[in-house]
């Protein structure tokens, strides 16, 4: 029997097939790491919204909050507006902008009777 040349096409095949599965295994890792760092903005942007907004509230109860100012993190900055929409409610505009160049805008009302927000609305 001529075994000859047998073993050459079975390594082949062998390379070829584990070479496409290594290829979609990066191409899986990669596409979830972008994931992964697509939710981590998503998510930053969100608490900085939400810790923005808390802390306007606060001052807004105190009667504190200036007509505009810069609230500073650590990853990014936010910026912010007060315009009296009437005599009970005031209109706060957020504008975020995150060091990575993300960049997002939040308004929220805040009703003086009740001393809380009472509509919040988000454009990223």
């Amino acid at each position: 029997m001529n075994e000859r040349g047998f073993i050459y096409p079975l390594t082949m095949i062998f390379l070829v097939l584990m070479s496409f599965f290594l290829l979609i295994g990066t191409e899986q890792y990669i596409a979830e790491k972008k994931f992964a760092k697509e939710t981590e903005t998503i998510r930053l942007q969100e608490y900085y919204m939400l810790c923005s907004m808390k802390q306007a509230e606060l001052l807004l109860k105190e009667d504190n909050l200036p007509t505009n100012g810069i609230l500073d993190y650590h990853f990014g900055t936010v910026g912010f507006q007060k315009q009296s929409l009437s005599t009970t409610v005031d209109e706060v505009t957020f504008t975020l902008e995150l060091d990575s160049g993300e960049k997002g805008i939040g308004f929220g009302q805040y009703d003086k009777e009740k001393g809380m927000m009472i509509k919040w609305k988000e454009k990223n």
